[in-house]
């Protein structure tokens, strides 16, 4: 076997067992590997968004990526829908690109995408990370946030030169219009030429929230917003109505 391989393998056995964050030391202990080893196997899977780290008790756990990882490989034809499931008929009904994003710290990260069919289209890949304040999906993720939290977090981003400084004032107006109508359009902030159309999804998942939207060039998403907007919403209320049963 490949050493390295079957210490991700065990790893995440190891939390499928204990269902709880853990700590560098208590992996080290249960797993009999090395720190040094464990540390960088933790840190790979941070940064590649398999792995959530929470400074405030130094606790690892597996991120909400991890299960959108060939989760239809376990459901029979004609099971109920999930959200990938609404993510594809999303996909269906648009022909755009469908993108499923969650709060990564300071930064929005991709979990799941399904790539349009068309020549011309938006599709970063799953695990991509952008400035929460220059996604649409990132400023619906802000939007339940409250303002204090807010401004803490474009601060410390801007503190932090983790890219184009957050106009905070500019971003405050995107998350107050996303508060009032449920929904926020963006346009060539991250991406020059394209952008995303995006609501809020409930998710149980360790109780945090994901945000759903279609992508595609800016002028086609002008064009088609009524349409797009309506299929966007239908999706989010479906995968609600599915997770309350």
């Amino acid at each position: 076997m490949v050493k390295s391989a079957a210490r991700v393998f065990e790893l995440l056995e190891l939390f499928d067992a204990e269902r709880r964050p853990l700590r560098v030391t208590e992996i080290v202990q249960r797993l009999d590997m090395p720190q040094s080893s464990v540390s960088m196997l933790l840190k790979t899977m941070v940064a590649r968004g398999y792995m959530e780290f929470d400074a405030a008790d130094r606790s690892y756990c597996p991120s909400v990526r991890i299960s959108f990882l060939n989760e239809w490989a376990m459901r029979a034809p004609g099971q109920r829908q999930d959200m990938q499931d609404a993510m594809r008929r999303l996909a269906d009904d648009t022909g755009e690109s469908v993108l499923l994003g969650r709060q990564s710290g300071l930064l929005l990260q991709y979990v799941s995408i399904i790539e349009s069919q068309r020549a011309l289209r938006f599709s970063p890949s799953p695990g991509t990370l952008r400035p929460l304040h220059r996604t649409a999906i990132g400023i619906m993720l802000l939007s339940r946030q409250d303002d204090e939290r807010i401004g803490l977090l474009l601060r410390r981003y801007n503190a932090e030169k983790l890219g184009p400084t957050a106009r905070i004032a500019e971003t405050f107006r995107a998350i107050a219009f996303a508060r009032e109508h449920g929904w926020y359009e963006s346009a060539s902030l991250a991406t020059p030429g394209a952008g995303v159309i995006a609501t809020l999804l409930p998710t149980p998942i360790r109780q945090q929230r994901l945000a759903i939207g279609v992508g595609a060039p800016v002028d086609r998403l002008h064009k088609r917003r009524r349409a797009l907007l309506d299929a966007v919403l239908a999706a989010a209320q479906a995968t609600a109505t599915t997770q309350a049963k």
